[in-house]
């Protein structure tokens, strides 16, 4: 798989497919990818760091440094955890490209472009249980995976088999990796949902619009729900009140640039039969599940103009309460650089080696001496 074909994957992407359905309350993940042939707005490394999907830290081999990219990350935490993050950045920078020049050896590749990704992270569910996660990729392939229920690695290939070897020899690996996924990386993420509870506690309402088309006798109707926070939603198809997820396509939870979500689910029916499908919606902030029918299109303008009132008075209110927020901000001292767009740092598939370090301390190998680390930190990666 070609270097644009690697990176091509959109960051929803990855996280829906990562992220648990209704049953998930808070989650966190750090994504990891290298190249061999870094470009512009192609950096050789970058590392970046996920609340519920909210962007929180980004290192890039670019301009070398960890930087916080929420401001209720900026202030929780010092300067000096950001020095100490900088610092695992720039050894992680270094770990992955010897890895990726060790893999391409392994593989007996020649010199052209190549990926590697590497996912970990963890969930708090919402009947109180925990799963974690930890996975490697190569090319954007398969690589190695760690099962946390059965303490093993998965090895994509023989290739990976090298390193599952390695990585199992004492069982010791397997067992630090257990008690980082299932405490350190919990232990992180309570804390980081209590620096932004405000954003992440938020509940924000679906709009939703119900479409219809007509094609060879066919129509497909079309339930797609826009500006959602949290993530997790349920959308089906009711037809005379019973539901039809077998018939049912559904699209990806998706991220938008505000920090919202969006979601679709299609069915196929019979033009004649419109009247007897329903779109049923079901999401943390409303009271009961809402029932939707398409509307015809004598009332689509007015549909349109409600929505777009909506969304003006959306951006009215949240202007003003920026303009609060700024405002105190400012009086105390603190004003956060900028973190930029959320766009800019949509990154690839998952998955891939991680370095090796030599600077053990209370929260991991990655931990530096005077700071307290990060869940990131705390993740200690091995060479290949």
């Amino acid at each position: 798989m070609g270097l644009g074909r690697g990176l091509g994957l959109e960051l929803g992407l990855l996280l829906g497919l990562l992220s648990g359905a209704v049953s998930e309350l808070h989650s966190l993940r750090y994504f990891h990818v290298a190249v061999s042939e870094p470009s512009p707005g192609v950096p050789q490394f970058v590392s970046m760091g996920y609340v519920d999907g909210n962007l929180i830290s980004r290192y890039d081999s670019e301009t070398g440094r960890t930087v916080p990219r929420a401001d209720w990350m900026v202030d929780n935490l010092d300067q000096q955890h950001w020095d100490g993050e900088t610092q695992i950045g720039q050894r992680n920078q270094q770990v992955y490209r010897i890895n990726l020049d060790t893999l391409r050896d392994r593989y007996n590749q020649s010199g052209r472009a190549h990926t590697l990704q590497h996912m970990h992270g963890c969930d708090i569910l919402e009947d109180g249980s925990t799963r974690g996660y930890l996975q490697d990729a190569y090319d954007g392939r398969d690589f190695i995976a760690f099962d946390l229920d059965t303490m093993t690695f998965t090895a994509a290939d023989a290739v990976a088999q090298i390193t599952k070897r390695r990585w199992e020899k004492d069982g010791s690996e397997a067992a630090r990796r257990k008690h980082y996924l299932k405490n350190t990386c919990i232990e992180w993420l309570r804390k980081y949902v209590s620096y932004g509870q405000a954003v992440l506690e938020r509940k924000e309402p679906p709009m939703v619009r119900v479409s219809g088309k007509e094609a060879r006798g066919i129509l497909t109707l079309y339930c797609r729900a826009y500006g959602f926070y949290p993530r997790p939603i349920g959308v089906s198809w009711l037809k005379d009140g019973e539901v039809r997820d077998q018939e049912t396509e559904r699209g990806g939870i998706a991220p938008n640039s505000d920090g919202t979500y969006y979601t679709w689910a299609s069915i196929e029916a019979l033009p004649e039969e419109k009247d007897k499908y329903r779109c049923r919606v079901e999401h943390a902030s409303l009271p009961e599940p809402g029932l939707f029918a398409w509307e015809t299109e004598s009332n689509l303008f007015t549909i349109i103009l409600a929505v777009a009132f909506a969304i003006l008075l959306t951006v009215v209110i949240a202007g003003f309460a920026f303009w609060k927020y700024k405002s105190g901000r400012k009086k105390k001292g603190c004003d956060p650089p900028s973190v930029g767009t959320y766009g800019r740092d949509r990154v690839s598939s998952l998955v891939l080696t991680a370095p090796s370090c030599s600077i053990p301390a209370a929260h991991g190998c990655f931990s530096l001496t005077g700071t307290d680390g990060g869940a990131d930190s705390s993740a200690k990666g091995l060479t290949v």
